[in-house]
């Protein structure tokens, strides 16, 4: 009798559909959320997701995920581990764009993307933002004094991009 083997392969293409800009500040990411909203006019506020749906009722989702941006982390030699990230939002229906500010370290201690761990922060717009308003923005948050570094990173070369998928 002959052995049969079957080869699976699968080849997965994250869909990117997101900018990403890099944070570094010696700011808490409440601070850093108000000086933001101050110098660039956006409204982040705090959570992944509002408690509430389009309809008005209340989302039948965990505190915590609605809360926080949450990884599983499991290795071989260690107990699992889910890291909770913080992370800001804002939302405009009118315009179809979302931003979220994400720490780069969990409550935990884990990082989001442990390869760029010079960052602080990330900052993720969904959707499209025009080149024009993007140096706009990354402008305004370098005019933050307590920014020591922000700029627009291609999230495709990143090995943990997976992370920043939500």
């Amino acid at each position: 009798m002959s052995k049969i083997t079957f080869k699976l392969e699968t080849d997965f293409d994250l869909e990117l559909d997101f900018v990403l800009i890099g944070i570094s500040s010696t700011l808490k990411d409440y601070r850093l959320c108000h000086f933001i909203n101050k110098f660039s006019g956006l409204q982040l506020i705090k959570g992944k997701e509002d408690y509430k749906d389009h309809n008005g009722k209340e989302k039948e989702k965990p505190k915590d995920e609605l809360d926080y941006h949450i990884l599983f982390e499991s290795k071989k030699t260690k107990p699992s581990i889910l890291h909770h990230f913080n992370i800001f939002r804002y939302h405009n229906q009118t315009f179809d764009f979302e931003y979220y500010l994400m720490s780069n370290k969990s409550i935990e201690g884990g990082s989001l993307i442990p390869e760029i761990i010079n960052f602080d922060y990330f900052l993720l717009i969904k959707h499209y933002i025009d080149e024009e308003d993007l140096e706009a923005l990354i402008d305004n948050i370098k005019a933050i004094p307590e920014v020591l570094l922000a700029k627009e990173l291609d999230p495709t070369v990143l090995k943990s991009k997976e992370n920043l998928i939500f």
